[in-house]
C-alpha cells in the first residue's frame, strides 16, 4: 500500500507534528511505502495567480503542480494533517488544495455531471482545535467540518473519507491527553489500514 501524508502546521512542537511522527512510524512498521509533504518545508506556494489559473483551465499544468498530483495520483491512502485556523483549513493547505486538485485532474465534468476522477483512494484527516467540542456543537460545527472539510472536497473529487477526527483544545492539552489522542489515532489508522 503506498501511503501520501499532507503535512500543513509550522511548527515542529504542534500535536500536529507529533501525530505524523506517530503516523510515519506506524507506516514504517507496516513496511509500507511513504511520500511526507510537507508543505512549510517545501515552501508550497499557495496563491493561485490569474495567469495560474487560465493556465490550469487550458490543461497547462506547472511542474511543481505535477509533481503533486503525481504523489496524489500513486497513493492508496491520503492522510492530511492540520490546524483548524478560523474555522477553515491554514492558507497553505488550502492553496494546495485549490492547485492540485484542479479540473481534468481530479474532477471534470461528463453528460452526467461532474465525476470525480480519484476514485479507490482512501483519505483521513486529522484537525487539531482550539475550542472544546461542545463549543463547536452548540453551533452545529462538526458537521458542517466533515462535509466542508473532507465531503465537499475528497469525496467530490472521488475519493472515501474513512476518518475524520477532531482532537479539541489541543493548545491547553497536557501531555497525557495528548499521548492519549495520538495512540487512539494510530489505533484507528491501524484498523482502516487492515481493512483495505
Amino acid at each position: 500500500m503506498k501511503h501520501l501524508i499532507i503535512y500543513a502546521h509550522p511548527s515542529i512542537n504542534s500535536f500536529s507534528f507529533k501525530l505524523k511522527d506517530a503516523i510515519i512510524n506506524q507506516i514504517k512498521k507496516r513496511g509500507e511505502e511513504l511520500v511526507l509533504r510537507d508543505l512549510y518545508e517545501l515552501d508550497f506556494d499557495p496563491v493561485l495567480r490569474p495567469g495560474d489559473l487560465g493556465q490550469l483551465k487550458k490543461g497547462v499544468t506547472p511542474p511543481e503542480i505535477l509533481a503533486e498530483q503525481e504523489y496524489l495520483k500513486d497513493a492508496d491512502m491520503i492522510s492530511i494533517i492540520y490546524p483548524l485556523w478560523w474555522a477553515g483549513f491554514p492558507a497553505i493547505l488550502k492553496g494546495w488544495i485549490d492547485k492540485v486538485l484542479a479540473y481534468g485532474f481530479a474532477y471534470e465534468m461528463s453528460k452526467d455531471g461532474i465525476v470525480g476522477k480519484l476514485k479507490g483512494k482512501r483519505v483521513s484527516l486529522y484537525t487539531s482545535m482550539g475550542n472544546s467540542l461542545e463549543q463547536y456543537e452548540e453551533k452545529n460545527l462538526l458537521e458542517a467540518f466533515k462535509q466542508i472539510h473532507g465531503e465537499e472536497i475528497f469525496e467530490f473529487c472521488g475519493m472515501e473519507v474513512s476518518i475524520h477526527k477532531f482532537f479539541p483544545q489541543i493548545p491547553d492539552a497536557s501531555e497525557d491527553v495528548i499521548k492519549q489522542h495520538i495512540d487512539e489515532s494510530i489505533e484507528e489508522f491501524k484498523e482502516m489500514c487492515d481493512n483495505l
